[in-house]
């Protein structure tokens, strides 16, 4: 009868990397939701309406310390060069008509329809401001992107 005998080394090394695991994909999906999201700042920023400049230069990407990024558009306490507070960001995304335009959205999402109905109809003047779209375009474009980079990431 013949015997033989098998040592497996390095399976110290596989066990160390699966319990690393979910730190390294919470790091590097953090980097990559960051990076995703300077890209839109700056995808916004050539797409947004330019009167003095000042809601251009509102829009930011932050890094949070959850580990996710946040957008912000406008300033509610900060006036432009007139004179204006830049609180209107969202009348600029959305418009002022009745309903909310959102035809460039691919992705479904009603909790952004949702959002944009509170801008419909709002404020004094009657005038009806078309939609003209900067932020939320441009994440629709490139949250595919985001996602596909995050399941190619190796433990």
């Amino acid at each position: 009868m013949a015997r033989f005998r098998m040592t497996v080394t390095g399976s110290d090394a596989i066990i160390k990397k699966f319990k690393l695991a979910p730190q390294v994909m919470a790091l590097e999906s953090s980097k990559i939701i960051y990076e995703t999201a300077v890209e839109i700042e700056n995808k916004a920023k050539t797409r947004v309406a330019v009167d003095t400049g000042a809601l251009r230069s509102s829009i930011r990407a932050t890094k949070l310390t959850d580990g996710s990024s946040m957008i912000k558009a406008g300033l509610s306490n900060v006036s432009n060069s007139k004179g204006r507070l830049i609180n209107y960001a969202s009348f600029i995304e959305f418009g002022t008509g009745r309903k909310p335009n959102l035809a460039y959205k691919n992705l479904n999402n009603t909790q952004l329809l949702s959002y944009a109905a509170e801008f419909k109809r709002m404020g004094i003047k009657k005038i009806v401001k078309q939609a003209r779209p900067y932020l939320f375009n441009s994440t629709d474009e490139l949250i595919g992107k985001m996602v596909n980079r995050i399941k190619k990431i190796r433990i």
